[in-house]
């Protein structure tokens, strides 16, 4: 029965969210928009690579090329792939548009210190976070700049997310509550898209190695510590792509995440003065943070 209700919200989601017409429609109003927009932030993307099918890739950079806000960078660090493809396609794309950014680590160094590597190569006063096998919605930063001119003095904004099957269908949207550091130390929920304030991420040391997997919570844990100027846009942004092996298809597909992301919030804790026990929580990939009596 299930199986059968998340088969039908799926088609109703294909069918009247994701119609062509009404996608097309929300492009054309933000292009008669965007002129009306008085601040334009640089927002640089950051994404590291491996090893990831060259279709994949393709499309990730493609999807940040297609965006109606101009005003981005794509900052590609390759994290030494053995396919050597991958650093001829990115200096390809970086030669096509300046706006790209790239660079090649020497020895595979994981996933935070490729993260930090394009991180350097930024100077946007935003930054966003993007996987190098998933793409934006062509509204994306448009809809982030949007926010930031209602609202100059935002910190951190996220947004709401899809998946996306191999063969291109969206399906599976999450729609998510506004920001709420409680339920945030349960899960983290804010996921995808989320942009930053890049003052805020240089200032709280980028990404720390030896949390691979949950590298993005460790990171949210600790801006959302000296910022509460958080803002959702309650779209779908940002699309998952559900590749074999990855948690956008099995929540628990990579397990030692949920180690460290439990190793992530007793490091907040103890930042934060708090004695407590971090448990797993009921479902896989939630926890509970139980503070103890003094």
């Amino acid at each position: 029965m299930k199986r059968w209700c998340k088969r039908l919200r799926n088609s109703a989601y294909a069918r009247f969210r994701v119609h062509p017409f009404l996608e097309g429609f929300s492009k054309r109003r933000a292009i008669n928009r965007f002129k009306d927009l008085s601040y334009t932030p640089t927002i640089s993307v950051i994404t590291p690579v491996y090893n990831i099918a060259l279709p994949w890739l393709c499309s990730t950079i493609q999807s940040v090329l297609s965006q109606l806000y101009p005003c981005w960078q794509l900052c590609l660090a390759d994290d030494a792939s053995t396919d050597k493809r991958i650093p001829v396609m990115l200096h390809t794309f970086q030669q096509q548009d300046p706006r790209i950014r790239t660079v090649c680590l020497e020895h595979n160094r994981g996933i935070s210190a490729a993260s930090n590597a394009a991180l350097a190569l930024a100077s946007g006063e935003f930054v966003a976070f993007l996987d190098h096998d998933d793409e934006l919605h062509c509204l994306a930063l448009y809809e982030v700049a949007r926010m930031l001119n209602r609202y100059p003095d935002t910190d951190l904004i996220f947004t709401d997310e899809d998946k996306l099957t191999l063969d291109g269908k969206r399906r599976d949207p999450v729609r998510k509550p506004g920001w709420s550091p409680k339920k945030f130390l349960n899960y983290n929920y804010l996921c995808h898209l989320v942009v930053c304030r890049k003052e805020l991420v240089d200032k709280v040391g980028g990404f720390r190695e030896g949390y691979e997997g949950s590298q993005d919570y460790d990171l949210l844990l600790r801006v959302t510590e000296i910022t509460d100027r958080i803002r959702h846009i309650p779209k779908v942004l940002y699309h998952w792509r559900m590749v074999p092996g990855s948690a956008a298809q099995v929540v628990d597909a990579k397990g030692y995440a949920f180690e460290r992301s439990k190793q992530a919030l007793r490091d907040a804790m103890i930042r934060r003065g708090i004695r407590a026990e971090v448990l797993d929580g009921e479902a896989p990939g939630t926890f509970r943070v139980l503070e103890k009596s003094t």
